[in-house]
């Protein structure tokens, strides 16, 4: 096992490693995958490794996939990992999960009691699963070892990506995607993740669409974070969260959300910092506690057809825009916010045949406060452009390409 675990430090550092070796109580022993293709049948032996009920093998010690082999989880199979014992998953082949079920058993880590077993596929790993079940897994510690999560960092990547449809997360702290290409996250349930429903770091290509997400508790629901290219997130339900609905951070290109509902979240509905070119278009974004739209240092965003209601500050708030390219804010509609919109440090916005007619108590604040009247005065005429705070002229509009 330490091999592995050396393995896996060059990939990913050596943060949260300590932890998983004291949780092992002194023993090094692993159950491993070699070589071809296992299912779960085939890893039964040694009791003291994995025992077995029915359609049910407990995994007492950690299981680890080598560079090409194989591990399939087939429909009514039942993977359970003792935490007690320190188990996991750790694999750098594949592992394909068809109907089955991955969950972390009852019980506590003698020497580390906040540990929980998890799935971790790493290098050139490939995870793939569809219909799937995965409960109780996952703690928060190192993004690693957050419940499911696949790290594709690194030059030699996967030979397939990511994809999970259809499943079903029940208590997994995260599913996390680390340096992840054109990953398929669609068709799934989450419920009470621990610390983000889906989390994806430094990414290209990703399509996040169609899922639930329900009782996230210390985090986002969908957090995005890091370098992140052509994402598009559409058609999610992301609700009754204890912060953020959907929170975008790092440095981001063409992200898209479209036709997601994200509803009674306590911290802001979508919140996206430091985005160049992203399009927020045709989302319900409804009591939400503070913002329903947040925009940070980011330009050249398109916010079009969004119904926008009864969030506990700004619909739509703008911070930090000064020096950055336009933003379009177009055929939305307000009503019943603590406030229409909000700005501060604003570049260029452009606002066009937007419904504010039930928007109250208040349509403008902030930065846009001097030009309420201006803008009802010029109602129907066509764009209204509010400029640029003073002595921060807007950029260059960024080239993007929206549908």
């Amino acid at each position: 096992m330490q091999l592995a675990l050396t393995q896996l430090t060059i990939m990913s550092g050596s943060n949260g490693q300590l932890m998983l070796l004291r949780a092992q109580g002194g023993r090094e022993d692993a159950v491993f995958v070699l070589s071809g293709n296992a299912g779960l049948a085939d890893l039964e032996g040694d009791q003291s490794l994995v025992s077995r009920r029915g359609n049910v093998w407990v995994l007492h010690r950690p299981v680890i996939v080598w560079p090409g082999a194989s591990l399939q989880i087939a429909s009514g199979e039942e993977m359970e990992f003792d935490a007690t014992t320190g188990a996991f998953l750790l694999s750098f082949g594949s592992v394909t999960v068809d109907g089955g079920t991955i969950r972390g058993a009852q019980g506590k880590n003698a020497s580390v009691a906040e540990f929980r077993p998890f799935v971790l596929t790493a290098g050139q790993g490939v995870f793939r699963a569809s219909g799937a079940t995965f409960e109780a897994l996952g703690f928060q510690g190192p993004q690693a070892f957050r419940g499911v999560t696949v790290l594709s960092e690194g030059l030699l990547k996967p030979a397939a990506p990511p994809v999970i449809s259809g499943s079903r997360f029940r208590d997994v702290a995260a599913l996390g995607l680390i340096g992840a290409q054109d990953a398929v996250i669609l068709d799934n349930v989450f419920q009470d993740a621990a610390v983000n429903a889906i989390a994806v770091t430094d990414a290209a290509g990703v399509t996040i669409g169609r899922n639930r997400i329900a009782g996230t508790k210390a985090g986002a629901g969908l957090r995005l974070a890091g370098t992140l290219n052509d994402v598009e997130i559409h058609g999610n339900t992301i609700e009754g969260g204890g912060r953020n609905g959907i929170q975008i951070g790092g440095a981001s290109l063409g992200v898209t959300l479209k036709a997601n509902v994200v509803a009674a979240n306590k911290g802001a509905g979508i919140a996206i910092t430091r985005a160049r070119c992203a399009m927020i278009r045709g989302n319900i974004i409804l009591r939400n506690g503070t913002s329903g739209l947040r925009l940070r240092e980011s330009g050249g965003a398109e916010v079009a057809q969004n119904a926008i209601f009864e969030n506990g500050s700004a619909g739509v708030e703008v911070q930090g825009q000064a020096g950055l390219a336009a933003i379009t804010v177009s055929d939305n509609v307000l009503r019943r916010n603590r406030e229409g919109f909000n700005a501060a440090g604003i570049g260029e916005v452009r606002l066009k045949a937007n419904d504010l007619a039930v928007q109250l108590p208040r349509q403008f604040s902030g930065d846009f406060a001097p030009y309420l009247s201006l803008y009802l005065a010029a109602a129907g005429n066509g764009a209204f452009v509010i400029p640029a705070s003073a002595g921060a002229a807007p950029a260059p509009d960024a080239p993007c390409v929206m549908e």
